[in-house]
């Protein structure tokens, strides 16, 4: 075996040992319990929050209407994880989809895909804060619990 092989061997071993080292992401299961506009000003950037508990809740709930915080105050925090999911999409909102609910160790990854309107469709251009609530069960999610998420978009 030369020098090349052995170099070339133990690069792999070395990836190998880094890819069991980092926490695979788990996907979890999740429910859409509520969504629609929301009542911040303007949302500077796609934010999520993770509530464990109801106290949790009083984080993002200045930014829910009425029907939204009955929603995340109803949720049976001793079974689930609630997570608030906040962006500027206004009248884009129905075309947006949760594809995937991830947790990488103590943090969630929602990952939202923007599907194209269908041609001749007309789409006004109003651009406001909109919301979406998850709720995660508890029982999918590693422990440490998650205490912190983040957002990601893509276009399909």
């Amino acid at each position: 075996m030369g020098r090349g092989h052995l170099n070339r061997a133990a690069a792999l071993a070395i990836v190998a040992i880094l890819a069991a080292a980092a926490p695979a992401a788990a996907a979890l299961r999740w429910r859409l319990v509520a969504g629609g506009p929301a009542l911040a000003s303007s949302v500077a950037t796609t934010t999520a929050y993770v509530a464990l508990a109801r106290p949790a809740v009083r984080e993002f709930a200045a930014q829910l209407p009425k029907p939204g915080i009955a929603k995340a105050r109803s949720v049976d925090f001793a079974r689930d994880a609630l997570v608030a999911v906040f962006g500027e999409f206004g009248c884009r909102d129905g075309l947006i989809d949760v594809r995937a609910v991830e947790q990488q160790g103590t943090l969630i990854t929602v990952d939202l895909v923007e599907h194209t309107p269908k041609p001749a469709t007309v789409m006004c251009m109003a651009v406001y804060p909109t919301y979406r609530l998850l709720t995660v069960p508890k029982a999918t999610l590693s422990k440490p619990y998650p205490l912190r998420a983040k957002v990601t978009l893509a276009r399909a």
